[in-house]
């Protein structure tokens, strides 16, 4: 599962870059997690420090002590089990409980001791060690020393249990056992090289005490049913009090063992936006709304000092102007996307799933309904972490996210939001596909690939032909004078009798969202594509997805996904997809306890990139593993089994009133970052 990231790839030059165009000042990340597709409607261009922002560092007994913060939420958590939980509804309190073997300092970008103080690899071996030591003193919270056999029972039982989501960071890993070298305390033993081992490998797993997790299925451990006053046994700073996921969640903070190790630590006294010695609150609330309106209007009648997300573009305003609130400049840690599922004819064609991204009116999604508030998507990768992304790879400086290859999918239009059909339709019956050569594609010009790369096909794997409408789905739409074929039959027949299924998360939780996928599925009809879409909430469109594969197009965003391109293995490498074919696909249906990331199939179905996902993995060069990480990223953009929405343009709601010790330009301050913020924030004089 991306976690943290290893720093040693000229990623400080990268990121000092975006920082200069962005106004960002610091960087942090945590662990990935899918949140709800949708309605980034965050912020503006221009940045607003708000008062009590950018701490400078001074004696942690000076700070207030004590204080409650009250966070909101717009959708439940799924789980207070940690190797469970794949949401960031979840995550934000769980990682507060929890640590890993390595932190990324927030500033430098370098990946530091933590848990784990020091660490090496074998550089000349096929199956590499890796070798590292543990910090002595821990205690977990609820008392009970840390000790080498706790280091040894995670990836022991990691290992055995191989929790989905953590499926592509523990696949490397073959033995762990105590060290026989004198000067180090543990042998990890891998089965390849691994490229991001020092954050993936020795930063990617949640420590686990033996004595809570030893003989404990993991799909069915409850961590909260066996400690309900004092919850989940963790290294961090807090216990999750409570977890009544419909309603509420509390974290005290509390961990006295923590404050007096990892939050004193030497490298977090360097920096003057952080204050070593914290947290300084007492605790965390946590409420959920059920919706993104209800949280924002909590926020704005004093009822939260804060909130998941950015606030909505058109209540940035009066925040603004309201005494005691603020706003946090902030970088969008992941991306929002539309999946297709690859298994399924005939989205496992390059070419339909193209023509598809050809009729989403991205100007209409991104200048009139976010007001210009995100950056238009491209690849799966956001620029807030650039050093994977083609376009820095392999483009001018100052072309991130401008360059003309990273407009391939752009609205072919006739006239404004009138889409190009004809040309569209032409583009399907040519068996034409953007495989990264120049050329002009329905109308639009492209450069070629910035890479060299191409795409998986370079024509289409259908044949597509236009007639007679008779799909019901575009019989009731006005504009649809003809139906496409694939290979002389309609889509229903193709797809069990039925139109192509869009989810779209609850209109009254996204309705941005939800009017842009209307809008893209009113020009998919008018092309000659029956769709549909179907509301289904956040929790069930999950289980759809990753349990269940049983469905068309989703909706949904990636959180916390890391500055140096491992994430794409884990959403995009066929190890991390369910194999159906191999399976009984009634039965899988029934497997809810399965999380893979990759539930689009990609890799198995509708193209592949495993070749050079699996190089950039066991690639130790920095400079190869990023360039290779660039042209996975542009072949799975090209390949399309993500449509790539947007980059949020962050801005976190906060009570500065209250409140101080904010830290301006962090990744995702109120989830990726959300460590960094809390160990700061404090109540003011």
């Amino acid at each position: 599962m991306p976690h943290r990231r290893n720093r040693s790839d000229g990623t400080n030059n990268s990121r000092r870059k975006f920082l200069k165009a962005s106004g960002a000042g610091a960087v942090a990340l945590s662990l990935a997690g899918c949140s709800g597709g949708g309605d980034q409607d965050s912020t503006e261009e221009t940045t607003t420090t708000t008062e009590g922002s950018g701490t400078v560092a001074g004696d942690a007994s000076d700070i207030p002590k004590g204080g409650t913060l009250r966070y909101g939420m717009s959708s439940k958590p799924d789980s207070a089990n940690v190797l469970v939980s794949s949401s960031v509804y979840g995550g934000v309190p769980l990682y507060r409980v929890y640590e890993f073997g390595v932190a990324l300092d927030p500033i430098s970008n370098e990946v530091k001791p933590w848990v784990f103080t020091d660490w090496t690899i074998e550089s000349d071996s096929d199956k590499p060690s890796i070798y590292f030591n543990m910090r002595d003193g821990l205690k977990w919270n609820d008392g009970e020393d840390f000790t080498k056999e706790d280091v040894l029972f995670t990836f022991q039982y990691c290992m055995d249990q191989v929790p989905g989501q953590f499926a592509s960071i523990i696949e490397p890993m073959e033995e762990i056992k105590e060290s026989s070298k004198s000067d180090w305390d543990f042998e990890l033993k891998l089965n390849k090289p691994i490229g991001y081992w020092e954050n993936d490998t020795l930063g990617g797993l949640p420590l686990l005490p033996k004595h809570k997790w030893e003989g404990k299925n993991y799909k069915q451990y409850d961590p909260m049913a066996e400690n309900p006053e004092n919850g989940p046994v963790g290294l961090g700073p807090g216990r999750l009090t409570k977890f009544n996921p419909d309603t509420s969640m509390q974290l005290k903070l509390d961990n006295e063992h923590y404050y007096d190790t990892l939050s004193q630590l030497d490298w977090r006294k360097e920096h003057d936006q952080i204050i070593a010695g914290g947290p300084f609150l007492d605790k965390v609330n946590f409420k959920i709304y059920g919706s993104q309106t209800a949280m924002t209007q909590a926020f704005l009648q004093g009822e939260i000092d804060t909130h998941y997300g950015s606030m909505k573009s058109a209540k940035q305003s009066e925040v603004k102007k309201t005494e005691g609130m603020g706003l946090i400049n902030g970088v969008d840690s992941g991306f929002s996307y539309l999946g297709f599922n690859g298994r399924r004819k005939p989205l496992d064609d390059v070419a339909f799933k193209q023509a598809m991204g050809f009729m989403f009116d991205e100007y209409f999604w991104i200048q009139r309904l976010l007001e210009n508030n995100a950056i238009k998507g491209d690849f799966a990768q956001t620029p807030g972490y650039p050093a994977p992304r083609p376009d820095y790879q392999f483009a001018e400086e100052g072309e991130m996210s401008t360059h003309p290859a990273t407009n391939a999918f752009d609205f072919r239009s006739e006239e404004a939001a009138i889409p190009n059909v004809e040309a569209v339709r032409k583009f399907l019956t040519d068996g034409q596909v953007i495989d990264g050569s120049e050329g002009t594609y329905a109308g639009k010009e492209y450069p070629g690939s910035l890479s060299g790369v191409k795409a998986s096909q370079s024509e289409s794997k259908h044949e597509y032909t236009f007639g007679e409408v008779k799909s019901s789905a575009l019989k009731d739409s006005d504009n649809a004078d003809k139906e496409i074929r694939v290979d002389g039959k309609t889509i229903p027949e193709v797809m069990d009798g039925d139109a192509i299924n869009i989810f779209i998360d609850p209109p009254k939780n996204t309705p941005k969202e939800a009017k842009a996928i209307k809008r893209w599925a009113k020009n998919l009809k008018s092309l000659g594509i029956p769709v549909k879409t179907q509301t289904v909430s956040f929790n069930t469109m999950v289980s759809k997805v990753y349990q269940q594969e049983d469905f068309d197009i989703y909706p949904m965003g990636w959180g916390g996904t890391g500055p140096f391109g491992s994430s794409a293995y884990a959403f995009f490498h066929s190890d991390n997809a369910d194999d159906l074919s191999k399976k009984d696909h009634d039965a899988e249906k029934k497997n809810v306890s399965t999380t893979l990331y990759n539930g689009v199939g990609y890799g198995l179905a509708g193209g592949s990139a495993d070749e050079l996902l699996s190089k950039a993995r066991t690639e130790l060069d920095p400079k190869k593993r990023n360039e290779f990480s660039a042209k996975a990223l542009e072949r799975i953009y090209l390949d399309m089994p993500y449509f790539v929405m947007d980059y949020d343009k962050m801005r976190w709601p906060v009570n500065t009133e209250k409140f101080d010790g904010f830290i301006e330009g962090l990744v995702d301050p109120p989830y990726a970052s959300f460590g960094t913020a809390l160990n700061n924030i404090h109540l003011k004089e």
